[in-house]
């Protein structure tokens, strides 16, 4: 094989590309804590707990309360993007259990209004007039 200038250059700057390359994917570029997305779920399990999901849904209400349990786990093992992940679906199951709840709570007063509805027109019909 020639001794080119050239051909050094090329072999240099591949070994330069190989490095920069072995290095950058040594890096791990860290997420930050998910500090705002604990607090949504915290504020997400707070509002259904106020919604009476503990009575409604208390499934869901539980399976946010143990996904950002594990949440506040996986920061203080400095897993951000396993906290960032549970934090998410800790709010997504609070607020399905507060939505169940509210729903729920709106069934019941809907049947009571119809009961008292239909007692009101029962005695209508019963008076003479």
């Amino acid at each position: 094989m020639p001794d080119h200038p050239r051909m050094k250059h090329a072999i240099k700057l591949a070994g330069v590309a190989s490095a920069v390359l072995l290095a950058t994917s040594c890096v791990t570029v860290s997420a930050p804590a998910p500090t705002s997305q604990l607090a949504v779920a915290d504020a997400a399990i707070s509002d259904a707990v106020s919604a009476d999901a503990p009575r409604y849904d208390a499934a869901n209400l539980n399976n946010a309360q143990r996904k950002l349990a594990r949440a506040h786990d996986e920061v203080a093992q400095g897993d951000y993007a396993d906290a960032q992940d549970l934090a998410e679906e800790a709010e997504v199951d609070a607020r399905l259990a507060a939505t169940r709840a509210r729903a729920a709570k709106a069934a019941a007063a809907a049947a009571s209004v119809q009961a008292s509805v239909r007692a009101l027109h029962d005695e209508i019909t019963r008076s003479p007039q």
